[in-house]
């Protein structure tokens, strides 16, 4: 009984995944000497929500599986061998909401630190972030473009529209820097909020990002 009741359970919550229900963040803060912090956030709690509803139907506790396949202990473990690369943390902000942060020495050091929290299927490194005098420029691998294909934008079915789905899934990015923001160049469908001069906040839902695989890609100018 209980062991069907797990497989059910188990088989619901895949469902429940795979339509929707997800927001990745990256939230960034730059000092002046080039030096930061990261954080990458999976957050699954509109799954959470949909779940406890379920939870009655078992013993009543509930289950531990919080982020389940998305869990990025193995990231961290990696992390923490890389160079320029320290305070390497891992918590459940929440059962359905995991934050890997760390701290990292200069872009090299970021740079290889994404390549291991986002590889795409090539398994080539790729330089995210550069420098172009006082310009941050981004640029993304196929890492997200596949996640929204495994998600939703794979789906090829005469009857089911992953429009939704996709829009439902959420990319976000926070920028905090030591100087304030000159301008900035993203792409058509990203929304953008400056609550401060030296902060930005982006947000491009999966259908922007299977429509243009280089809406994540960006610009910011500081007034250095």
């Amino acid at each position: 009984m209980h062991r069907n009741l797990a497989h059910l359970l188990s088989a619901l919550a895949a469902v429940v995944l795979f339509a929707g229900c997800l927001t990745i963040e990256e939230n960034y803060t730059f000092k002046k000497d080039g030096s930061g912090t990261m954080e990458y956030v999976v957050d699954m709690s509109e799954l959470g929500e949909m779940l406890k509803s379920l939870e009655g139907l078992g013993d009543g506790k509930g289950g531990d599986e919080g982020t389940g396949d998305m869990d990025m202990k193995d990231q961290a473990a990696r992390l923490k061998g890389l160079p320029g690369i320290g305070k390497v943390k891992v918590k459940n902000r929440e059962k359905y909401v995991q934050v890997l942060s760390f701290r990292f020495k200069d872009l090299a050091a970021l740079n290889g630190a994404l390549n291991v929290i986002m590889p795409d299927s090539t398994g080539a490194m790729h330089e995210f972030f550069r420098w172009e005098g006082s310009t941050l420029v981004r640029t993304n691998n196929a890492h997200a473009l596949e996640m929204g294909d495994d998600m939703g934008g794979g789906i090829a079915s005469d009857s089911t529209d992953p429009t939704a789905i996709l829009q439902s899934m959420h990319y976000k990015y926070s920028f905090t820097f030591a100087e304030a923001i000159r301008e900035r160049q993203v792409a058509e469908g990203v929304v953008q909020d400056s609550p401060e001069p030296r902060r930005l906040k982006l947000d491009a839902d999966w259908s922007v990002i299977m429509k243009d695989p280089t809406a994540l890609d960006l610009r910011i100018t500081l007034d250095k």
